[in-house]
Protein backbone atom coordinates (compact mmCIF):
# COMPACT_ATOMS: atom_id res chain seq x y z
CA UNK A 1 0.00 0.00 0.00
CA UNK A 2 1.41 3.36 -0.76
CA UNK A 3 1.71 6.25 1.48
CA UNK A 4 1.64 9.75 0.35
CA UNK A 5 4.11 11.94 2.15
CA UNK A 6 3.63 15.75 2.68
CA UNK A 7 6.88 17.97 2.93
CA UNK A 8 6.71 21.79 3.66
CA UNK A 9 9.41 23.59 2.41
CA UNK A 10 10.55 27.47 3.79
CA UNK A 11 12.54 28.97 1.16
CA UNK A 12 12.99 33.01 0.68
CA UNK A 13 13.18 34.48 -2.50
CA UNK A 14 13.62 37.95 -4.10
CA UNK A 15 10.84 39.38 -5.72
CA UNK A 16 10.73 43.05 -7.28
CA UNK A 17 7.15 44.15 -7.41
CA UNK A 18 6.00 46.54 -10.16
CA UNK A 19 5.67 49.52 -7.83
CA UNK A 20 9.22 48.60 -6.85
CA UNK A 21 10.82 48.29 -10.31
CA UNK A 22 9.30 51.81 -11.33
CA UNK A 23 11.10 53.51 -8.18
CA UNK A 24 14.09 52.41 -9.49
CA UNK A 25 13.76 53.31 -12.82
CA UNK A 26 12.81 56.71 -11.57
CA UNK A 27 15.44 56.83 -9.16
CA UNK A 28 18.16 55.87 -12.34
CA UNK A 29 17.00 58.84 -14.48
CA UNK A 30 18.45 62.07 -14.90
CA UNK A 31 16.89 65.39 -14.42
CA UNK A 32 15.89 65.78 -18.26
CA UNK A 33 15.12 62.31 -18.46
CA UNK A 34 12.64 62.33 -14.98
CA UNK A 35 11.57 66.02 -16.26
CA UNK A 36 9.83 64.17 -19.37
CA UNK A 37 8.87 61.13 -17.39
CA UNK A 38 6.88 63.80 -15.31
CA UNK A 39 5.09 65.05 -18.32
CA UNK A 40 3.90 62.10 -19.36
CA UNK A 41 2.59 61.10 -16.12
CA UNK A 42 0.36 64.60 -15.74
CA UNK A 43 -0.68 64.40 -19.17
CA UNK A 44 -2.06 60.43 -18.76
CA UNK A 45 -3.42 61.70 -14.64
CA UNK A 46 -6.09 63.82 -14.15
CA UNK A 47 -5.12 63.69 -10.01
CA UNK A 48 -2.02 65.17 -10.99
CA UNK A 49 -1.04 68.81 -11.09
CA UNK A 50 2.15 70.43 -10.97
CA UNK A 51 2.72 72.51 -7.22
CA UNK A 52 4.23 75.99 -6.72
CA UNK A 53 7.81 76.50 -7.34
CA UNK A 54 10.17 77.67 -4.49
CA UNK A 55 9.85 82.21 -4.16
CA UNK A 56 13.67 81.76 -3.93
CA UNK A 57 15.32 79.77 -6.50
CA UNK A 58 18.71 78.23 -4.88
CA UNK A 59 20.50 77.54 -8.10
CA UNK A 60 18.39 79.08 -11.13
CA UNK A 61 21.40 78.61 -13.91
CA UNK A 62 21.33 75.47 -16.36
CA UNK A 63 25.55 74.71 -16.91
CA UNK A 64 26.71 73.48 -19.87
CA UNK A 65 28.54 70.34 -19.43
CA UNK A 66 30.20 70.91 -22.65
CA UNK A 67 32.29 73.67 -21.14
CA UNK A 68 35.10 72.09 -18.81
CA UNK A 69 37.04 68.95 -19.42
CA UNK A 70 38.54 68.31 -16.20
CA UNK A 71 38.93 69.65 -12.78
CA UNK A 72 41.79 71.73 -11.71
CA UNK A 73 43.21 73.15 -8.89
CA UNK A 74 41.57 76.21 -7.57
CA UNK A 75 41.96 78.77 -5.46
CA UNK A 76 41.18 82.70 -4.96
CA UNK A 77 38.68 84.51 -6.75
CA UNK A 78 38.78 81.56 -9.47
CA UNK A 79 37.02 79.34 -6.96
CA UNK A 80 33.76 81.60 -8.23
CA UNK A 81 34.24 80.29 -11.63
CA UNK A 82 32.25 77.25 -11.76
CA UNK A 83 31.40 77.93 -15.19
CA UNK A 84 36.01 76.77 -15.98
CA UNK A 85 35.74 73.99 -13.71
CA UNK A 86 33.15 71.72 -14.57
CA UNK A 87 34.53 67.76 -13.61
CA UNK A 88 34.57 64.75 -16.88
CA UNK A 89 32.41 62.16 -15.86
CA UNK A 90 34.21 59.22 -16.34
CA UNK A 91 32.78 57.00 -18.94
CA UNK A 92 32.43 53.43 -19.41
CA UNK A 93 36.20 52.64 -20.17
CA UNK A 94 37.16 55.11 -17.87
CA UNK A 95 35.80 53.30 -15.08
CA UNK A 96 36.40 49.96 -16.28
CA UNK A 97 40.44 50.63 -16.75
CA UNK A 98 40.55 51.76 -13.31
CA UNK A 99 38.90 48.79 -11.89
CA UNK A 100 42.14 46.47 -13.13
CA UNK A 101 43.77 47.23 -9.60
CA UNK A 102 41.22 46.70 -7.61
CA UNK A 103 41.05 42.93 -8.74
CA UNK A 104 43.83 40.13 -7.55
CA UNK A 105 45.55 40.10 -11.08
CA UNK A 106 48.82 39.39 -12.49
CA UNK A 107 50.77 41.98 -14.47
CA UNK A 108 50.09 40.10 -17.24
CA UNK A 109 46.64 39.45 -17.05
CA UNK A 110 46.10 43.36 -16.02
CA UNK A 111 47.17 43.92 -19.15
CA UNK A 112 45.31 41.46 -20.77
CA UNK A 113 42.25 42.67 -19.08
CA UNK A 114 43.39 46.43 -20.38
CA UNK A 115 43.01 45.44 -23.91
CA UNK A 116 39.74 43.38 -23.96
CA UNK A 117 38.17 46.75 -22.55
CA UNK A 118 39.44 49.00 -25.36
CA UNK A 119 37.59 46.49 -27.86
CA UNK A 120 34.28 46.66 -26.18
CA UNK A 121 31.72 48.73 -28.28
CA UNK A 122 29.70 51.60 -27.12
CA UNK A 123 27.15 49.53 -25.88
CA UNK A 124 29.58 47.23 -23.49
CA UNK A 125 29.73 44.43 -25.69
CA UNK A 126 32.40 42.35 -26.83
CA UNK A 127 31.60 41.62 -30.31
CA UNK A 128 34.98 40.83 -31.65
CA UNK A 129 35.76 37.26 -31.47
CA UNK A 130 38.86 36.14 -29.19
CA UNK A 131 40.44 35.42 -32.35
CA UNK A 132 39.55 38.37 -34.36
CA UNK A 133 41.34 40.53 -31.38
CA UNK A 134 44.53 38.45 -31.67
CA UNK A 135 44.83 39.01 -35.34
CA UNK A 136 43.92 43.04 -34.76
CA UNK A 137 46.87 43.15 -32.45
CA UNK A 138 50.64 43.94 -32.99
CA UNK A 139 52.89 40.24 -33.22
CA UNK A 140 55.09 41.97 -30.35
CA UNK A 141 52.25 41.16 -27.65
CA UNK A 142 52.22 37.21 -28.21
CA UNK A 143 48.67 37.14 -27.31
CA UNK A 144 46.71 34.08 -27.51
CA UNK A 145 43.10 33.02 -27.26
CA UNK A 146 43.49 31.19 -24.43
CA UNK A 147 45.29 33.94 -22.25
CA UNK A 148 42.21 36.24 -23.26
CA UNK A 149 39.87 33.67 -22.27
CA UNK A 150 41.19 34.44 -18.96
CA UNK A 151 41.00 37.62 -18.70
CA UNK A 152 37.25 38.22 -20.43
CA UNK A 153 36.50 35.84 -17.45
CA UNK A 154 38.18 38.30 -15.11
CA UNK A 155 36.83 41.10 -16.84
CA UNK A 156 33.13 39.84 -17.06
CA UNK A 157 32.97 39.93 -13.03
CA UNK A 158 33.77 43.73 -13.30
CA UNK A 159 31.14 46.52 -12.80
CA UNK A 160 28.57 46.88 -13.99
CA UNK A 161 26.67 43.13 -14.93
CA UNK A 162 26.74 42.00 -18.24
CA UNK A 163 30.33 44.00 -19.28
CA UNK A 164 32.12 42.50 -22.44
CA UNK A 165 29.05 39.62 -22.98
CA UNK A 166 28.86 39.18 -26.67
CA UNK A 167 25.04 40.09 -26.67
CA UNK A 168 21.70 40.98 -25.52
CA UNK A 169 21.23 37.61 -23.89
CA UNK A 170 24.49 36.39 -22.63
CA UNK A 171 24.48 40.13 -20.69
CA UNK A 172 21.23 39.61 -19.33
CA UNK A 173 22.30 35.69 -18.23
CA UNK A 174 25.52 37.13 -16.51
CA UNK A 175 22.90 39.52 -14.91
CA UNK A 176 20.98 37.07 -13.54
CA UNK A 177 23.65 35.08 -12.51
CA UNK A 178 24.25 37.69 -9.98
CA UNK A 179 20.70 37.34 -8.44
CA UNK A 180 19.86 35.15 -6.01
CA UNK A 181 19.71 30.97 -6.59
CA UNK A 182 15.53 30.86 -7.10
CA UNK A 183 13.09 28.88 -9.21
CA UNK A 184 11.95 32.20 -10.64
CA UNK A 185 15.86 32.93 -11.64
CA UNK A 186 16.07 29.89 -13.17
CA UNK A 187 12.78 29.82 -14.90
CA UNK A 188 14.10 33.82 -16.17
CA UNK A 189 17.30 32.12 -17.39
CA UNK A 190 15.49 29.76 -19.52
CA UNK A 191 13.00 32.27 -20.64
CA UNK A 192 16.33 34.63 -21.86
CA UNK A 193 18.42 31.74 -23.27
CA UNK A 194 15.59 29.51 -25.42
CA UNK A 195 12.57 32.26 -25.71
CA UNK A 196 14.10 35.83 -25.61
CA UNK A 197 12.60 36.59 -29.15
CA UNK A 198 9.14 35.39 -27.93
CA UNK A 199 9.27 38.80 -25.66
CA UNK A 200 7.60 40.93 -28.07
CA UNK A 201 4.23 41.88 -26.09
CA UNK A 202 3.50 43.25 -22.02
CA UNK A 203 4.19 41.09 -19.08
CA UNK A 204 0.62 39.08 -19.05
CA UNK A 205 0.27 38.29 -22.85
CA UNK A 206 4.17 37.12 -22.65
CA UNK A 207 2.81 34.85 -19.82
CA UNK A 208 -0.04 33.69 -21.22
CA UNK A 209 2.36 32.77 -25.14
CA UNK A 210 5.52 31.39 -22.05
CA UNK A 211 2.90 28.84 -20.00
CA UNK A 212 3.11 26.01 -23.15
CA UNK A 213 6.92 26.30 -23.78
CA UNK A 214 7.37 26.08 -19.96
CA UNK A 215 5.44 23.35 -18.51
CA UNK A 216 8.07 22.90 -15.22
CA UNK A 217 6.95 26.56 -14.47
CA UNK A 218 3.54 27.96 -12.97
CA UNK A 219 2.03 30.88 -14.50
CA UNK A 220 2.95 33.15 -11.10
CA UNK A 221 6.78 32.13 -11.20
CA UNK A 222 6.53 32.44 -15.24
CA UNK A 223 5.25 35.81 -14.34
CA UNK A 224 7.82 36.28 -11.85
CA UNK A 225 10.69 35.73 -14.13
CA UNK A 226 9.54 38.14 -16.95
CA UNK A 227 9.38 40.73 -14.04
CA UNK A 228 12.42 39.77 -12.85
CA UNK A 229 14.16 40.17 -16.58
CA UNK A 230 12.37 43.40 -16.91
CA UNK A 231 14.67 45.00 -14.00
CA UNK A 232 17.82 44.34 -16.25
CA UNK A 233 19.80 46.30 -17.93
CA UNK A 234 19.92 45.80 -21.99
CA UNK A 235 23.19 47.45 -22.46
CA UNK A 236 25.56 47.57 -19.74
CA UNK A 237 27.13 50.47 -21.27
CA UNK A 238 24.00 52.69 -19.91
CA UNK A 239 24.09 55.43 -17.29
CA UNK A 240 27.37 56.44 -18.08
CA UNK A 241 29.21 59.60 -19.84
CA UNK A 242 29.10 59.27 -23.77
CA UNK A 243 31.83 60.60 -25.83
CA UNK A 244 29.95 63.36 -26.53
CA UNK A 245 28.44 65.21 -23.33
CA UNK A 246 25.26 65.92 -22.08
CA UNK A 247 23.67 69.04 -22.95
CA UNK A 248 22.62 70.69 -19.78
CA UNK A 249 23.51 70.05 -16.08
CA UNK A 250 21.19 70.93 -13.11
CA UNK A 251 22.66 69.96 -10.03
CA UNK A 252 20.25 68.81 -7.57
CA UNK A 253 22.48 69.34 -4.93
CA UNK A 254 24.48 72.90 -3.59
CA UNK A 255 27.38 72.87 -1.34
CA UNK A 256 27.81 75.57 1.22
CA UNK A 257 30.28 76.44 3.87
CA UNK A 258 29.14 77.43 7.16
CA UNK A 259 31.22 77.68 9.72
CA UNK A 260 34.06 76.10 8.59
CA UNK A 261 32.15 72.85 7.97
CA UNK A 262 30.69 72.49 4.06
CA UNK A 263 26.87 71.38 3.95
CA UNK A 264 24.18 69.96 1.28
CA UNK A 265 21.49 71.48 0.25
CA UNK A 266 18.73 70.81 -2.07
CA UNK A 267 18.34 72.96 -5.40
CA UNK A 268 14.76 73.22 -4.84
CA UNK A 269 14.39 74.08 -8.63
CA UNK A 270 15.65 71.24 -10.52
CA UNK A 271 13.42 68.80 -8.08
CA UNK A 272 10.31 68.23 -10.14
CA UNK A 273 7.77 69.54 -7.78
CA UNK A 274 3.84 67.28 -8.25
CA UNK A 275 1.23 67.43 -6.00
CA UNK A 276 -2.32 65.60 -5.93
CA UNK A 277 -4.78 67.67 -7.15
CA UNK A 278 -7.01 68.06 -3.87
CA UNK A 279 -10.10 69.24 -5.49
CA UNK A 280 -10.47 66.67 -7.81
CA UNK A 281 -10.12 64.31 -5.14
CA UNK A 282 -12.27 65.67 -2.72
CA UNK A 283 -15.04 65.71 -5.44
CA UNK A 284 -14.48 62.13 -5.98
CA UNK A 285 -14.87 61.40 -2.13
CA UNK A 286 -18.39 63.24 -1.93
CA UNK A 287 -19.43 61.57 -5.05
CA UNK A 288 -18.56 58.17 -3.27
CA UNK A 289 -17.62 56.92 -6.69
CA UNK A 290 -16.49 53.41 -6.88
CA UNK A 291 -15.32 53.46 -10.26
CA UNK A 292 -12.53 50.98 -10.70
CA UNK A 293 -10.43 53.39 -12.97
CA UNK A 294 -10.65 56.16 -11.11
CA UNK A 295 -9.49 54.08 -8.19
CA UNK A 296 -6.60 53.34 -9.50
CA UNK A 297 -5.26 56.55 -11.24
CA UNK A 298 -5.53 57.60 -7.31
CA UNK A 299 -3.44 54.66 -6.14
CA UNK A 300 -1.31 55.27 -9.19
CA UNK A 301 -1.01 58.97 -8.19
CA UNK A 302 -0.05 58.76 -4.98
CA UNK A 303 2.53 56.19 -6.01
CA UNK A 304 4.15 58.32 -8.25
CA UNK A 305 4.33 61.76 -5.80
CA UNK A 306 5.90 58.86 -3.66
CA UNK A 307 8.23 58.00 -5.62
CA UNK A 308 9.40 61.26 -6.53
CA UNK A 309 10.00 62.01 -2.32
CA UNK A 310 11.76 59.02 -2.08
CA UNK A 311 14.02 59.99 -5.14
CA UNK A 312 14.80 63.14 -3.42
CA UNK A 313 15.22 62.09 -0.12
CA UNK A 314 17.77 58.82 -1.29
CA UNK A 315 20.05 61.73 -3.49
CA UNK A 316 19.91 64.03 -0.70
CA UNK A 317 21.30 61.02 1.89
CA UNK A 318 23.76 60.61 -0.35
CA UNK A 319 25.01 63.89 -0.68
CA UNK A 320 25.05 64.18 2.71
CA UNK A 321 27.41 61.25 3.49
CA UNK A 322 29.27 62.11 0.43
CA UNK A 323 30.19 65.89 2.06
CA UNK A 324 31.10 64.36 5.48
CA UNK A 325 33.18 61.98 4.24
CA UNK A 326 34.93 64.47 1.55
CA UNK A 327 35.17 67.71 3.41
CA UNK A 328 39.05 68.03 2.64
CA UNK A 329 38.01 67.73 -0.98
CA UNK A 330 35.69 70.76 -0.55
CA UNK A 331 38.56 72.57 1.22
CA UNK A 332 41.51 72.06 -0.92
CA UNK A 333 40.24 70.68 -4.21
CA UNK A 334 41.34 67.10 -6.02
CA UNK A 335 43.85 66.74 -3.52
CA UNK A 336 42.00 66.08 -0.53
CA UNK A 337 39.82 63.52 -1.96
CA UNK A 338 39.86 59.98 -0.06
CA UNK A 339 38.65 56.30 -1.15
CA UNK A 340 35.39 56.20 -0.85
CA UNK A 341 33.22 52.52 -2.29
CA UNK A 342 29.70 52.37 -3.25
CA UNK A 343 29.57 49.48 -0.84
CA UNK A 344 30.19 51.66 2.27
CA UNK A 345 27.87 54.12 1.63
CA UNK A 346 25.35 51.81 0.67
CA UNK A 347 26.18 49.72 4.12
CA UNK A 348 26.13 53.17 6.29
CA UNK A 349 22.78 54.48 4.73
CA UNK A 350 20.98 50.65 4.83
CA UNK A 351 20.17 50.70 1.23
CA UNK A 352 21.63 48.16 -1.60
CA UNK A 353 24.84 48.64 -3.17
CA UNK A 354 22.51 48.54 -6.61
CA UNK A 355 20.31 51.59 -5.13
CA UNK A 356 23.75 53.80 -4.32
CA UNK A 357 24.80 53.07 -8.15
CA UNK A 358 21.32 53.95 -9.42
CA UNK A 359 20.95 57.10 -7.08
CA UNK A 360 24.42 58.56 -8.21
CA UNK A 361 23.67 57.95 -12.42
CA UNK A 362 23.86 61.11 -13.58
CA UNK A 363 23.22 63.28 -10.77
CA UNK A 364 25.13 66.38 -10.03
CA UNK A 365 26.63 68.81 -7.28
CA UNK A 366 27.72 72.36 -7.72
CA UNK A 367 30.46 73.94 -5.27
CA UNK A 368 33.13 76.66 -5.74
CA UNK A 369 35.18 74.89 -7.47
CA UNK A 370 32.77 73.66 -9.80
CA UNK A 371 30.17 71.17 -10.54
CA UNK A 372 30.55 67.14 -10.19
CA UNK A 373 28.53 63.79 -10.56
CA UNK A 374 28.19 62.56 -7.70
CA UNK A 375 29.72 59.19 -9.29
CA UNK A 376 32.98 61.65 -8.74
CA UNK A 377 33.44 60.95 -5.46
CA UNK A 378 33.50 57.68 -5.12
CA UNK A 379 37.01 56.67 -5.90
CA UNK A 380 39.09 53.54 -5.59
CA UNK A 381 42.24 52.89 -3.38
CA UNK A 382 44.82 52.91 -6.04
CA UNK A 383 47.44 52.31 -3.23
CA UNK A 384 47.54 50.71 0.30
CA UNK A 385 50.58 52.32 2.23
CA UNK A 386 51.58 51.55 6.14
CA UNK A 387 49.10 54.06 7.07
CA UNK A 388 46.54 51.14 5.66
CA UNK A 389 43.86 53.69 4.55
CA UNK A 390 45.45 53.81 0.83
CA UNK A 391 45.36 56.83 -1.73
CA UNK A 392 42.54 57.96 -4.02
CA UNK A 393 43.37 57.38 -7.74
CA UNK A 394 41.83 60.99 -8.38
CA UNK A 395 44.89 62.10 -5.45
CA UNK A 396 47.53 60.50 -7.42
CA UNK A 397 46.40 61.91 -10.79
CA UNK A 398 46.20 65.37 -9.41
CA UNK A 399 49.68 65.08 -7.83
CA UNK A 400 50.97 63.98 -11.40
CA UNK A 401 49.15 66.75 -13.15
CA UNK A 402 51.03 69.62 -10.58
CA UNK A 403 54.30 68.21 -11.03
CA UNK A 404 54.09 68.17 -14.72
CA UNK A 405 52.51 71.35 -15.20
CA UNK A 406 55.47 72.71 -13.03
CA UNK A 407 58.28 70.92 -14.68
CA UNK A 408 61.16 72.40 -16.92
CA UNK A 409 59.51 72.55 -19.75
CA UNK A 410 62.55 71.59 -22.04
CA UNK A 411 63.65 68.43 -19.76
CA UNK A 412 59.99 67.24 -18.95
CA UNK A 413 60.06 64.24 -16.81
CA UNK A 414 59.85 60.70 -17.90
CA UNK A 415 57.58 58.02 -16.71
CA UNK A 416 60.27 56.45 -14.78
CA UNK A 417 61.03 59.85 -13.23
CA UNK A 418 57.67 60.82 -12.20
CA UNK A 419 57.27 57.44 -10.17
CA UNK A 420 60.43 58.45 -8.28
CA UNK A 421 58.72 61.59 -7.18
CA UNK A 422 55.89 59.85 -6.34
CA UNK A 423 57.25 57.49 -4.38
CA UNK A 424 59.07 60.23 -2.59
CA UNK A 425 55.70 61.51 -1.47
CA UNK A 426 54.51 58.32 -0.13
CA UNK A 427 53.28 56.88 -3.48
CA UNK A 428 54.24 53.66 -4.66
CA UNK A 429 53.07 52.75 -7.60
CA UNK A 430 54.55 51.40 -10.88
CA UNK A 431 55.95 53.10 -14.18
CA UNK A 432 53.16 51.03 -16.19
CA UNK A 433 50.53 52.68 -13.76
CA UNK A 434 52.23 56.06 -13.96
CA UNK A 435 51.81 55.96 -17.49
CA UNK A 436 48.74 54.57 -17.89
CA UNK A 437 47.48 57.31 -15.29
CA UNK A 438 48.67 59.98 -17.59
CA UNK A 439 46.72 58.56 -20.79
CA UNK A 440 44.03 58.66 -19.19
CA UNK A 441 44.98 62.27 -17.99
CA UNK A 442 45.18 62.99 -21.49
CA UNK A 443 48.94 64.05 -20.90
CA UNK A 444 51.52 62.90 -23.51
CA UNK A 445 55.02 61.24 -22.93
CA UNK A 446 58.13 63.09 -22.06
CA UNK A 447 58.95 63.38 -25.38
CA UNK A 448 55.84 65.07 -27.01
CA UNK A 449 55.72 67.76 -24.07
CA UNK A 450 59.41 68.82 -24.61
CA UNK A 451 59.40 72.58 -25.78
Amino acid sequence: MSQNHLHLKLRQTQQLSQNLQHSLRVLQMSGQELEREVEDWLADNPLLERAAEPETPLEPTRLSAAIGQRAQGIGGDDAENVWENIAKEDNLYTYLHAQVCEHPLDEQEAAHVHILIDFLDEHGYLTDSLEEIVEHTPLEWMLSESDLETALAHLQNFDPPGIATANLGESLLHQLSRLPASPERRCAAQIVSRHLDRLKHGVHQNCTHLAKHLPDFDADTIKTALEMIGTLNPFPAYGFAADTPTAYIQPEVVIKEHQGVWHAVSNETTWPRVKINSELMQALNEAGSTDPVWKEKAAEARQKVDMLCQRKSTVMRIAEYIVDKQQDFFHFGEIGLVPMLLKDCAQYLELAESTISRAVNQKYLSCPRGVFPLRYFFTQTAVTGEDEEGISQSVIKALMVQIIDSENKHKPYSDSQLMKLLQQQGINISRRTVAKYRDLLNIPAAGKRRV
